[in-house]
């Protein structure tokens, strides 16, 4: 901590009153604790050090706290003071201690999205960085700097943390005291560098890419068209099917990858029906598994779903369909397919989802119009891609 000692010994020493303890830790925001005393009427100013802006000011008691709403990163300065007298000044300095970092989603493209952002800001601040994802043994031998953790793991002896995540107030509002910005009008990764107060640019994580024999032994195209909302899914008639022909038609194998079983008519109904002449690799993978058919494919074919992004993480060229997002949502590296102009598009980065809602579509539910983002998108415009980009013709 750095405090002005001089002037906070010179208080104590003065005072008649019993001498307090501050404590000041920077756990989900600037905290300041008085205590220890019976002293009154402290004023503590909390700023942030890089633009001089006041975010906070109060008067506290022995015994009292106080913190600013602000959750994310700021670089901030505490300064308390007793009789008009500066006895204590604090700027952010995380270098050597413990920060805490929670990526909260159990998403697979936010977890690979958002975890760069945690091995930059261990670098920024030269701290030692504890983080918690649902998908930790993808990182622990990749980043071998930080301590991983399962999350609701009680960590103690923090200096600070920060929760990564997309947060909304009551009404549905993005949450401004624990993003600098909203989220809905950025790139994905962006949520990450945000909270972490980083600058921009698109990071992959680091996964392992040691070269292993393919399990699948012919040149093959990788779809993998499930994903966990309704509303990113291609939904064009038969569009996937077409795409399986001419793959399989150019003299490669099409390789089915997804959680859902293909079969099942329920995930089944989801792509137009069940689809033919597919390599079936669907259903729970380990992740050795998946690392070997996605790197030693040709490319994936995808939605803005974490196999898309693990894809873009592994290099494999990877082609997105999507109409539900914005284009700058997701990565850049990759071919993206989107809505035709004139058609309703981007809802994901204009309302908030509601993932109760399978038929989620907040502005043509019920209407000839549902879906019609990517209903819209025409397996010709991914074919093109095939001819084009990846000399599949």
């Amino acid at each position: 901590m750095i405090y002005d000692n001089l002037s906070y010994n010179a208080f104590i020493k003065s005072e008649t009153e019993l001498p307090p303890t501050i404590d000041i830790n920077y756990i989900n925001g600037a905290k300041v604790t008085i205590g220890g005393c019976n002293c009154k009427n402290f004023n503590v100013k909390f700023f942030d050090h890089k633009t001089d802006k006041l975010i906070y000011e109060t008067n506290l008691d022995g015994g009292m706290w106080a913190k600013p709403s602000i959750q994310y990163y700021v670089k901030w300065r505490i300064e308390i003071r007793k009789n008009d007298k500066l006895i204590l000044s604090q700027i952010f300095n995380a270098e050597n201690k413990k920060v805490y970092i929670y990526l909260s989603s159990k998403a697979l493209g936010d977890t690979l999205a958002w975890m760069p952002y945690v091995e930059e800001f261990r670098k920024s601040h030269n701290c030692k960085v504890i983080c918690a994802t649902f998908h930790n043994d993808l990182f622990k031998e990749q980043y071998p700097e930080i301590e991983f953790t399962p999350p609701g793991t009680n960590v103690g002896g923090l200096y600070a943390s920060y929760n990564i995540g997309w947060f909304f107030n009551e009404d549905e509002t993005v949450c401004l005291s624990r993003h600098p910005e909203t989220p809905l009008k950025n790139p994905l990764q962006k949520t990450s560098s945000d909270i972490l107060g980083l600058p921009y640019f698109e990071i992959k994580p680091k996964l392992n890419l040691s070269p292993t024999s393919p399990i699948i032994k012919d040149e093959y195209v990788v779809i993998a068209p499930h994903g966990t909302k309704h509303s990113s899914y291609w939904h064009h008639p038969k569009g996937w099917q077409t795409i399986v022909d001419y793959i399989n038609n150019k003299g490669y194998k099409t390789v089915l990858l997804s959680k859902e079983r293909l079969g099942n008519n329920w995930d089944d109904s989801k792509l137009g029906g069940t689809l033919k002449n597919v390599i079936d690799k669907t259903g729970e993978q380990p992740f050795t598994d998946l690392t070997n058919i996605i790197s030693n494919a040709k490319c994936l074919v995808g939605i803005g779903s974490g196999l898309s992004w693990y894809s873009w993480a592994l290099n494999t060229p990877t082609i997105l369909i999507s109409g539900f997002s914005e284009p700058y949502s997701e990565m850049a590296e990759c071919y993206r397919v989107t809505t035709p102009e004139g058609y309703c598009t981007g809802c994901f980065n204009k309302e908030k989802l509601n993932p109760g809602d399978w038929q989620w579509c907040p502005f043509h539910k019920g209407t000839s119009r549902h879906f019609e983002c990517s209903k819209s998108i025409l397996p010709s415009t991914i074919i093109e891609i095939f001819e084009k980009e990846l000399n599949i013709y």
